[in-house]
């Protein structure tokens, strides 16, 4: 949900069973009458287990999101005894603190939030269901066709939000990957004018040929350096010399040759 504020409501709630009986362990059906012709004694859901090793078990599922909606609840117990009848186990799906303790009925079990989950805080005694028969059976593959819709409008709508999610994620990154590449080269201008004592934005320094040449002379020192040791400038002076020895060599050679065509 993000930092945005959750809203508990019956539809979340609703959302959080999908994800606790869903495929392709259980078939979830919601608001499920006792047959197709309707009356009274709908069930907010009835989760079908549909692995044989588990015993195809059936849960109802009455979801209470106040305390006065729980309160009225206990008041009408045999509102949804038409379609308790056929469970395996019966359960109140609440926010937290919806239930005080002792008034939970003996039958029923309590799946309760906390955070973005529901815990099974009293879990259902089993029931001595009856057998499916075919009014509650087309009952359930009604309310199963309807929801097909339903399910592929989430999985549409949850397709949108993980790509959303995804490209703004990316667009995050990139953002701070291009700050951090910002302040990394106001890092090395302010530590170039800290060397300088210049101003980078005012900068009218040597050109860019010169710039070249200091390179290259540092080149020199530094593979100077690494052969005679020295982390000095002598070696600027040793060139000078060497430098000052061949040119004399030269003059001498060049004035050696004017005398003898004199």
């Amino acid at each position: 949900m993000g930092d945005k504020m959750t809203i508990i409501n019956t539809e979340y709630m609703r959302c959080l069973l999908r994800k606790r009986f869903s495929p392709p362990e259980w078939a979830l059906m919601e608001e499920v009458a006792p047959s197709t012709g309707g009356g009274t004694g709908y069930a907010d859901a009835v989760a079908m287990n549909l692995w044989k090793s588990r015993g195809h078990v059936v849960y109802g599922f009455e979801i209470k999101i106040s305390r006065g909606d729980w309160q009225r609840e206990l008041k009408k117990p045999a509102k949804a005894e038409s379609v308790f009848s056929y469970c395996d186990g019966w359960y109140v799906v609440t926010p937290a603190g919806i239930v005080k303790d002792g008034e939970l009925p003996a039958t029923w079990g309590h799946l309760e939030l906390h955070g973005s989950k529901l815990i099974e805080k009293v879990k259902a005694p089993k029931l001595s269901a009856k057998e499916l028969d075919r009014p509650f059976f087309a009952s359930l593959m009604r309310r199963g066709f309807e929801n097909l819709d339903q399910i592929a409008e989430l999985k549409q709508r949850q397709a949108i939000y993980e790509a959303r999610a995804e490209i703004d994620a990316r667009v995050e990154n990139e953002i701070r990957q291009r700050t951090r590449g910002h302040e990394k080269l106001q890092e090395a201008v302010k530590e170039w004018e800290g060397a300088t004592g210049l101003k980078f934005d005012t900068y009218g320094g040597p050109s860019k040929r010169i710039i070249q040449m200091a390179q290259k002379l540092d080149d020199i020192h530094h593979r100077y350096s690494s052969l005679h040791g020295d982390t000095g400038f002598g070696y600027l002076a040793s060139v000078a010399e060497d430098l000052s020895r061949a040119a004399e060599i030269v003059r001498t050679a060049l004035s050696g040759a004017e005398d003898k065509k004199g």
